[in-house]
C-alpha cells in the first residue's frame, strides 16, 4: 500500500501544500520540508502533464507523494495524469453520485472502473513494473471535492460509490455558490462548512479541506480532518519573501 493511503487508513493526519508553479525546484523545496504530499494543481495552477513529470522526479529520495487535482471532471486528462505515475487525484467540484461514478470509474482499471489500460507508461517505470495494473489501486489516492452548497445534501450518496479515499471541503468555492465569496465568517458560510464536516465524518470517508494555516491546520486535525492542505509554493514563498523584505524596511 502506498504510504500516504497507509496513512489516511491509520487515522493519521496528513499535511500537504498545494504547487501552482511548475516548477521542480519548488515541488523539492516543498517535499524536503517534510509535507505529506504535494497537490499539483491543475485546475487553477500553471502545470501540465509534462512539467508535472519533472515534479513528480524531483520527490524521489523523499517520503512526499505526488497528487494531482485534474482541472476537471475528464476522464481523458484523468487518465493522462495517472498515467505519468501520480499517487493521487483529485477531481473538482463533484456535487452527485453520478459525478462521483464518473471521477472514480476513470482511476481504475475495469471491472472496477473504466481507465483505459497500456503497458509502457511512466507510472509502470515504461514496462519494467509488470504488476502495476493489479497493485496501482492499493496505492492510489482518490480525493473528491465538495465545492458547492447543493452538494452537501448529496455526500451520503456521494459517499456511497466505491472507490474514493477524500471528500473534500472547497470552503472558497463554497462560499461562492451561497452568493458570499470569500466571507467566511458568515454564519451561513460556516453552518454550511459544519454541515459538511459532520455529514463526511458519518460516511467513513477521510474530511480534507483547506486551512489558512499550519496553526489552523493543527486545529482542523483535532476536529478529525485527516487531509489538509497549508498553503502553496507562490504563497508561501510570496509571505516568507514579503516577511523579509518588511522586517528589513523595520
Amino acid at each position: 500500500m502506498g504510504t500516504l493511503k497507509l496513512k489516511l487508513k491509520q487515522g493519521r493526519p496528513c499535511l500537504g501544500a498545494w504547487v501552482l508553479t511548475s516548477s521542480p525546484d519548488a515541488t523539492e523545496i516543498l517535499a524536503l520540508a517534510g509535507f505529506d504530499f504535494v497537490l499539483l494543481d491543475h485546475e487553477h495552477g500553471q502545470g501540465s502533464i509534462e512539467t508535472a513529470i519533472a515534479q513528480l522526479r524531483s520527490l524521489k529520495g523523499s517520503d512526499c507523494a505526488g497528487l494531482l487535482r485534474v482541472p476537471s471532471n475528464d476522464p481523458i486528462y484523468i487518465k493522462r495524469a495517472l498515467d505519468a505515475g501520480v499517487e493521487g487525484i483529485m477531481v473538482p467540484n463533484v456535487s452527485s453520485a453520478e459525478d462521483a461514478r464518473k471521477a472514480i470509474a476513470a482511476c481504475h482499471y475495469p471491472p472496477d472502473g473504466m481507465r483505459g489500460a497500456f503497458a509502457g507508461m511512466r507510472a509502470m517505470k515504461y514496462g519494467f513494473d509488470g504488476g502495476y495494473h493489479g497493485a496501482v489501486a492499493d496505492r492510489l489516492v482518490v480525493a473528491l471535492q465538495i465545492e458547492n452548497a447543493a452538494a452537501i445534501a448529496r455526500i451520503p450518496e456521494i459517499a456511497s460509490v466505491p472507490g474514493s479515499d477524500v471528500l473534500f471541503i472547497g470552503p472558497r468555492d463554497l462560499s461562492a455558490s451561497l452568493g458570499k465569496l470569500n466571507r467566511f465568517d458568515d454564519a451561513a458560510v460556516k453552518e454550511a462548512i459544519a454541515q459538511a464536516e459532520t455529514a463526511i465524518l458519518k460516511t467513513g470517508k477521510v474530511l480534507g479541506s483547506t486551512a489558512a494555516s499550519p496553526a489552523v491546520a493543527k486545529a482542523m486535525a483535532q476536529r478529525r480532518y485527516g487531509f489538509l492542505i497549508a498553503g502553496s509554493d507562490a504563497v508561501l514563498l510570496a509571505q516568507a519573501a514579503s516577511g523579509a523584505v518588511r522586517e528589513f524596511r523595520s
